[in-house]
């Protein structure tokens, strides 16, 4: 009985860095797979905010590290390369935006 519950203690160990492991192997390719242009500053130049008052807000980093490990940067970099006025693709850091814009100063 105790060789039986270690070895399912050891598999439940094995299975638990391998989940692990991979969702360290699939976030690290999100990140090297693009070439390093992050969409976010041009979806917040597109949305009229400035980036010095951007980078000064705490949820800044937040953001940033969300655009890095989204999985939709090609969307959003086509969408500004067209430079249309049509609709913003859905983006993770919409509530950022949104505060970002209710709290900037009217100009």
């Amino acid at each position: 009985m105790d060789t039986f519950v270690m070895v399912m203690i050891g598999a439940a160990w094995a299975a638990i860095f391998s989940m692990l492991a991979w969702g360290a192997v699939s976030s690290w390719r999100t990140v090297w797979r693009d070439d390093g242009a992050l969409p976010i500053f041009g979806m917040a130049a597109r949305r009229g905010l400035a980036l010095e008052r951007l980078e000064q807000a705490p949820a800044f980093y937040a953001a940033v590290r969300r655009c890095a490990m989204c999985r939709e940067k090609q969307r959003c970099g086509d969408w500004l390369a067209r430079r249309t006025g049509g609709p913003a693709p859905e983006c993770l850091n919409e509530s950022y935006f949104e505060a970002a814009r209710l709290s900037s100063p009217a100009v």
